[in-house]
Formats: C-alpha cells, structure tokens, sequence
C-alpha cells in the first residue's frame, strides 16, 4: 500500500497519505500521472464497469485488488473504488472505510455523503471492452475538496479518460440516460418497424444511419441537423408513418411524444434564423 515519492499536495494530502504529482518531470511528460501508479486501488462490484476498470487501472501500472464481489472481505487499500448501485453505495462505503484511506464511487447520479470523491465515466459497457475503451471519453468528477477532485481528476486521466465537473449531478445523468438509454429505446422500435417492413437484417441495414446522424448532430447541432417529413413540414408522411408505426405495435404515446419533440426542435430552428 505504499506510494511512490512524488511530490505532495499542500493541506489535506498529508492527513490522507496520498500523494500526488505536481511538479514531477514525468508528470509535466504523461498528464495522466497524477496519481503515484503504485496507488492500491481496491475495486468494488464485479459488475459491467467494475471489470472493465480493473483492467483498464491494471493496464495503466496501478496496484488493484478486484474486482471484488460486495459479499467478498475488504482487503486493505489506499482507495476503495465502488461500482455497485447506488442504492448499495452507503452500506459499501461504510464497511470500507476502516481498511481504506479514501472512498470513491462511480455513479452519476450520487452526491457524496459517502464517498471522498466520484468518477463517472460518460460511457455505457458491456464488461468486455478492453482498456482502450476509456481512451478520450469524458468523465464526470467530483470531490469533497480541492485535494479530493484533484485525485479524481488523476485517476480518470490515468486511464485516458477526459475529466469535467458538473452543477446539477440529476440533470447531468438524466442527459447521459437521453444519450444512451432512451436513444436504444427508439433504435428498438426502429428495428422493430423495419422488420415489419421486410427488411433483412435491420440493425445492420439502420446503423449507418444512425452513425450519420450522430456525427451530423455532434457537428451541427439537431436544429441543422434534422431532416425528414418533420423538418420538412410534410404532414400527410408523418400521418402515415404514425399509422404504420400503430399498425407494428410500436406505443402510440412514445410516436406521438418523439414527433412534438421534434417539431419543437424545428420551431427553434426557425427562430434561430428569423
């Protein structure tokens, strides 16, 4: 459990015994060392993430000890790094923090009543990805300090990952649910209309598609992005489309909800160039 001589943070980093590259060459060389690599990280929840962190903080030189089940005895370790639900994460954080220095989660959602500091990786897993998965993607931070964050920000570095911090942690992860959760609940009724239209294959077939629309929105936004019978004020194709989307089982509700949305998108659209 022993760190490496890297040069200390003022203030709390003494009390915590962690300590952190501020001016160490290597540092200045590799952004990510923030953290001393023999840092023992002890990963909590043997879920999706939790393994594919294990081996993303094993690849970048860390010392980790997991991923271990909740069940599992806590072994001793400078952070305690859970992943379980959040619903889990006070009783976990609680039977950690004797054998540990600091507590971390890695919910989105979780303030920190019981955690040092946070990591969310904006990200969804499998729990098969290989480390490379975390390179360039963002991370939300967040810690009860400037000493805490700072950890955190050199922990999602470590593993190649952009760190930013957030106000408002709900709105934050209800935009993360928009982007993945809720983008897979309309791919599921688009394949399900299209294997209704005969379409072979239809994921396949839908993905470019779907590729293409993101990287137009990333570039442009949705208001020059959007096209289509909406964009386009064609009521009579949206009418039928609604019937057809009726007719393959698809809610008329989550229809009815995504083309107001739209419209709405459009209506900003025309604003903005008025």
């Amino acid at each position: 459990m022993m760190l490496s001589d890297l040069e200390r943070m003022p203030s709390r980093a003494d009390t915590r015994g962690i300590r952190v590259a501020v001016s160490d060459p290597a540092s200045i060389m590799n952004p990510a060392s923030s953290l001393a690599p023999s840092t023992t990280v002890a990963v909590i929840g043997a879920g999706r993430l939790g393994r594919v962190l294990t081996r993303a903080l094993r690849s970048a030189g860390f010392s980790v000890l997991g991923p271990l089940r909740r069940d599992q005895a806590m072994p001793n370790a400078d952070v305690a790094l859970l992943c379980v639900p959040d619903a889990a994460i006070p009783a976990v954080a609680f039977v950690a923090r004797p054998h540990v220095r600091l507590v971390a989660h890695v919910s989105g959602a979780t303030g920190l009543d019981d955690a040092d500091f946070s990591i969310h990786p904006l990200q969804t897993f499998t729990g098969a990805e290989t480390p490379e998965v975390f390179d360039g993607i963002g991370a939300a931070i967040d810690g009860r300090t400037d000493e805490d964050r700072h950890l955190a920000e050199g922990l999602a570095r470590a593993i190649g990952m952009t760190p930013f911090t957030v106000t408002d942690r709900a709105a934050y992860h209800a935009a993360a649910s928009f982007a993945s959760n809720f983008v897979l609940t309309v791919l599921d009724a688009a394949e399900r209309l299209a294997t209704a239209a005969g379409v072979e294959d239809p994921r396949d077939m839908l993905a470019p598609l779907v590729r293409q629309s993101v990287d137009n929105w990333q570039a442009e936004a949705a208001e020059a992005a959007l096209t289509g019978p909406i964009a386009r004020g064609d009521e009579q194709t949206v009418a039928r489309q609604r019937e057809a989307a009726l007719d393959a089982v698809i809610d008329k509700d989550l229809f009815d909800a995504l083309v107001t949305a739209t419209r709405e998108i459009v209506t900003r659209s025309v604003k903005d160039r008025a």
